[in-house]
């Protein structure tokens, strides 16, 4: 159905956050759909500022045993004030724009405007008409042929046109013959006098910024010229241009400038080739549609298709009845993590492939405290193992980088990374207040995700040459950093819960003896490695050790009001309607809190919920949908996921007015984020399936409002695809196909299947 599979619009975008975007993992451009002009902001996900070099802070292990000491004698305001001042670092690099590709049209009159994207063809089109002219526009980005393609078309009469390729970034741009070539080179440094966001160049060779080379060719039936930097195209019937870039971006240690990997040529020669578009639209075709038609999500119709996207945001912010928008929002982010992470490229960042600006907001970096995680959070479930590959090869990295780190920074074995990631691989502890610096936490949660992608695909393989060696890498780190209370449990001490403070002897405090997020995931990883210990049957005497770990480990503790407690004490908070929800890190992404097997904490879980409130960020709704549906209240889940389909203006950015949907369908953090993107996602996964060792939980938090519907592909853990087809709020049918034993679980009934690889349908 077109009112859950396509966006569309009666004029062009005339903010960033209108454009339409395209990706192929490496390459992303936003379409403006302009008449008189034309413009595709482009990126390409290699193109940083900075280099490699040694972030660590000589000294930071003894600062840190001496904040620790203070922690423990509760001077915690004396302890944060230390880390502040003697063990952080510096800030991360920032993700560069890699320019525009402008378009000059003769003619600025239109009508019968339509611009488009097609999730099921990863396609944008553009439609008007110019008197009897009509003109059809249509863009990709293929991910087999590495390019952009952009085919414009002209019926009853010709078209001219200009096109150029502009970039802020330090460049050359010539035009010989059909071809624009733009060479340039990324600032050497994001931070200059450790400002933040003040890139500045260097000459010092060692020192210099990663180049990149941008190409674009023309073919057309036009008369195709060169003008200055530019190509002037005449009296044509059809255009065809083909964008290409390479960096000399060659791996997170080695300097791009003087050892970078050849861009020029291999650009140049992507292409010299003799392209045939169609063919190339067919490949492109195949490659997307072989991820992204693997799940089918269908709840209904409410005939929308024939109303512009931004408008029905307009009227479902009234009404709240629109069955189609709901799954255009999770087709749409399916799309997005397709076009934004494929194998061998980066992962998605704080915006994916799509970034508009020099100084972006946080760098556009790996916000690892949540973030990137949440991008990663529906691609499993999605049954996108390929796309899940960036982020392990990202944590392949850090387990390396990191060990200086841990050694340095703490005097610990083993590897850690803090709150921000960089395509350098910065593992340290940036500037600024510990209360998103101080937080050594990320390689931890990373772990996470890739023991589920073990867990979702049962690569042995994978699991003894991979994610267990990464895993117990960083247990070692934890295994030190955990010291005995004044009760003689053990405790990561000191420690922050990302983002949030508390009060304590009147003064806003972010440092704790510990907290619940740091324990949670410190006892998930413990307890994932000993589960791949038992499955590779090995190591079991680190895992004795890891067992003797968790039962002195600081239990979960429950507040006066029922809420589960956030740090090591009870204490006041100055923002109680905080947007980061830490402290639940033990409900979701991991299954230490269930409703089913742990119903006090589950009930101390939603009474936090409900005392910091249904408002956030966009990404802070994504991750309460996910929260509410595995408190089985889909009701509540789908009210988060309402709000997060709030419209939110496009013209200017008012971040203290709460998260929401802007017009192209990007979340708004405010500004753009894409991590509420895919926590949404996630949380539509989450409602209608749960999977936890060898349980499948069918629709365990459907909403009402969804009374029908189905979802066929979800990959539940163990590798089993799960279809399910539901009538009437109840369910109808169920079809699992994998080996191995499944008990299905619906409405508290267990049904066992042992499972040959045929798939099996079940009538309910």
């Amino acid at each position: 159905m077109k009112d859950s599979s396509v966006l569309w619009y009666k004029k062009p975008a005339e903010y960033w956050v209108q454009a339409l975007p395209i990706g192929n993992g490496t390459l992303g451009g936003m379409i403006y759909g302009g008449v008189a002009q034309e413009k595709i902001a482009l990126n390409h996900d290699e193109l940083w500022t900075g280099h490699p070099k040694d972030t660590t802070r000589p000294g930071a292990a003894e600062a840190f045993k001496k904040a620790r000491e203070m922690a423990l004698d509760g001077k915690l305001k004396e302890a944060q004030n230390l880390i502040e001042s003697d063990f952080q670092s510096t800030w991360s690099q920032a993700y560069m724009p890699l320019g525009d590709l402008i378009i000059d049209f003769d003619g600025d009159k239109y009508k019968n405007y339509r611009r488009s994207l097609d999730l099921n063809e990863a396609i944008s089109y553009v439609d008007y008409e110019q008197g009897t002219k009509k003109i059809h526009r249509e863009i990709f980005a293929s991910n087999p042929d590495k390019v952009i393609a952009m085919r414009m078309t002209c019926d009853n009469g010709k078209f001219s046109m200009n096109v150029s390729l502009k970039c802020e970034l330090r460049n050359t741009v010539s035009a010989d013959g059909n071809m624009i070539i733009m060479s340039g080179e990324a600032p050497s440094e994001n931070n200059k006098g450790n400002e933040s966001s003040q890139w500045h160049y260097l000459e010092n060779d060692n020192e210099r910024g990663m180049l990149f080379t941008s190409a674009l060719k023309i073919d057309s039936d036009g008369e195709v010229s060169a003008n200055g930097g530019s190509l002037k195209v005449s009296n044509a019937t059809n255009v065809t241009i083909w964008f290409s870039a390479e960096t000399s971006f060659n791996g997170w240690n080695k300097n791009a400038y003087t050892d970078g990997k050849p861009h020029r040529e291999p650009c140049l020669e992507r292409l010299a080739q003799e392209l045939c578009y169609e063919d190339v639209k067919a490949k492109h075709l195949e490659d997307y549609k072989s991820l992204y038609n693997r799940v089918e999500l269908d709840l209904g119709t409410s005939n929308k298709d024939d109303v512009p996207t931004n408008k029905r945001l307009r009227i479902f912010q009234r009404t709240k009845r629109d069955l189609g928008l709901y799954t255009l929002l999770f087709n749409f982010g399916r799309y997005l993590a397709i076009s934004s992470s494929r194998p061998g490229t980066q992962p998605s960042t704080l915006q994916g492939i799509w970034n508009d600006k020099y100084c972006p907001p946080w760098h556009s970096n790996y916000t690892v405290n949540i973030n990137t995680e949440m991008n990663y959070w529906p691609v499993l479930m999605c049954d996108m193992v390929e796309v899940n590959l960036p982020l392990i090869e990202m944590l392949k990295d850090l387990s390396v980088a990191g060990e200086k780190t841990a050694k340095v920074h703490y005097g610990f074995n083993g590897f850690t990374s803090h709150h921000n990631v960089d395509i350098w691989r910065l593992s340290t502890p940036v500037g600024g207040s510990a209360v998103w610096a101080f937080w050594p936490m990320s390689s931890g949660w990373l772990c996470e995700h890739i023991f589920a992608h073990y867990e979702y695909t049962k690569d042995i393989d994978f699991l003894k040459d991979t994610a267990y060696p990464i895993m117990k890498k960083a247990a070692e780190f934890y295994i030190d950093y955990l010291i005995e209370d004044k009760n003689g449990y053990l405790i990561a001490a000191p420690s922050t819960s990302p983002e949030n403070e508390f009060l304590y002897n009147g003064e806003d405090c972010a440092v704790s003896q510990t907290s619940t997020m740091t324990m949670s995931i410190i006892r998930e990883l413990f307890e994932n490695c000993i589960k791949a210990c038992d499955i590779l049957d090995a190591d079991k005497e680190f895992a004795d050790v890891l067992k003797g770990k968790l039962d002195k480990m600081l239990p979960f503790k429950v507040g006066s009001k029922g809420q589960l407690l956030e740090w090591y004490d009870e204490y006041k908070e100055p923002e109680p309607h905080h947007r980061h929800c830490s402290m639940l890190y033990g409900l979701h992404p991991a299954h230490l809190i269930t409703v089913e097997d742990t119903p006090e904490l589950a009930n101390a879980c939603r009474r936090s919920l409900e005392i910091r409130g249904d408002d956030g960020t966009g990404w802070s709704l994504g991750w309460k949908i996910n929260f509410w549906a595995r408190l089985r209240d889909g009701n509540h889940a789908l009210k988060l996921l309402e709000r997060q389909l709030r419209l939110k203006k496009s013209g200017k950015v008012l971040y203290n007015r709460g998260g929401g949907t802007y017009e192209n369908l990007f979340d708004a953090h405010p500004p753009f984020q894409i991590d509420g993107n895919f926590g949404a996602v996630s949380g539509v996964c989450e409602m209608l399936l749960d999977s936890v060792d060898d349980k499948i939980y069918l629709l365990p938090a459907l909403p009402r409002k969804w009374k029908n519907g189905h979802i066929k592909g979800l990959l539940a853990k163990g590798g089993i695809k799960v279809d399910i087809e539901w009538e009437n709020c109840a369910l109808k049918s169920y079809s699992l196909a994998g080996t191995g034993t499944a008990h299905v679980i619906y409405k508290g009934k267990d049904t066992v299947h042992e499972l040959d690889g045929n798939k099996i349908t079940v009538k309910a």
